[in-house]
């Protein structure tokens, strides 16, 4: 079978939606993330992780082998990018190498992606701006992690697209920020095999195994994305790409907006403006952005809202 496991593109006039990631493929035909569920859940550690930058904002990314989490060296053109699907604790039970903080991406198994059917329990928004997702199967826990898609190195991946994608998923129906009580239905989380270090991670694979980066996160079945709790917040933008001004228009059913601002980076994941966005009855944004001095190239853009990651994107001047 052809791989079904591809980067995703940026073609035309482009809007991000956060509904397009209800029509991503959830079968098992698509699988590109697959978790199971079931029985106790454990949630261990809350404090920061060792082994990641204290400021986040000025040390966005992490610190310890960054190429190979965001598919950014140079073997990541060797991985077999169709996934086997397995359980959170078949995964944990895979043979894996002794952990190596300065080791390259090391055959066999971190040439290896993944699809893992189950149910995620805790979203952690992390110092080094990754979002770190506990999977549990019923039995074990395991760990998958969304690179931040401005972060020097994640910005220029040919992947920044699928991690823009599976972070809007995470925020839209597990919630912004932190969460370490998610209830959502069951998901399919693809990725690549990674071996971590233990570090007091949350939900750690006895082997150090993770999904690092996840490529790739849908309800495992499509219809459970209108039911969801979380599933309360439309953003549209365009013209994409544009010219002289584009339009962000969001609109909240919670009617929780306030405090919301808006932030661009560049491809080096370089800050370069944060605007204060007004709102519209705590639930309405329908705001122009002006190219101004802004030169053509790819530009990524993070919404906030009184302080957490409310919804992020990119876009690209002419």
């Amino acid at each position: 079978m052809k791989s079904l496991l591809k980067p995703a593109t940026l073609k035309g006039t482009f809007f991000l939606v956060l509904a397009a990631a209800l029509s991503l493929p959830g079968s098992t035909l698509f699988a590109q993330t697959k978790p199971v569920a079931n029985a106790k859940q454990i949630i261990i550690s809350e404090g920061d992780e060792e082994g990641e930058r204290p400021d986040r904002a000025a040390n966005c990314g992490g610190v310890e082998r960054w190429g190979q989490k965001v598919l950014v060296d140079t073997a990541t053109n060797s991985i077999n990018w169709t996934p086997d699907t397995i359980s959170v604790s078949k995964f944990d039970s895979l043979i894996t190498y002794p952990p190596n903080s300065n080791a390259p991406r090391t055959a066999p198994i971190e040439f290896r992606t993944f699809a893992i059917h189950c149910r995620v329990v805790a979203k952690r928004d992390e110092t080094d701006s990754d979002y770190h997702l506990q999977m549990y199967d019923g039995v074990l826990n395991g760990i998958a992690e969304i690179p931040d898609p401005s972060c020097a190195g994640a910005a220029t991946s040919a992947w920044v697209n699928n991690f823009i994608e599976a972070r809007n998923f995470a925020d839209k129906y597990m919630g912004v920020g932190t969460n370490y009580s998610v209830s959502i239905g069951r998901v399919i989380i693809t990725g690549v095999a990674f071996v971590d270090p233990p570090h007091g991670q949350t939900g750690v694979a006895q082997n150090n195994l993770e999904l690092h980066p996840v490529t790739n996160l849908v309800f495992e079945n499509p219809s459970d994305g209108v039911k969801e709790l979380y599933n309360t917040l439309d953003v549209s933008m365009g013209p994409n790409p544009f010219s002289v001004s584009t339009e962000f228009q969001l609109n909240s059913k919670l009617h929780n907006l306030n405090n919301v601002t808006l932030t661009l980076f560049d491809m080096l994941g370089q800050e370069l403006v944060t605007h204060n966005i007004p709102v519209i009855g705590n639930s309405q944004i329908d705001y122009i952005l002006e190219k101004n001095d802004l030169k053509p190239g790819i530009y990524f853009y993070r919404f906030r809202n009184n302080g957490p990651i409310l919804y992020e994107g990119r876009f690209i001047v002419e």
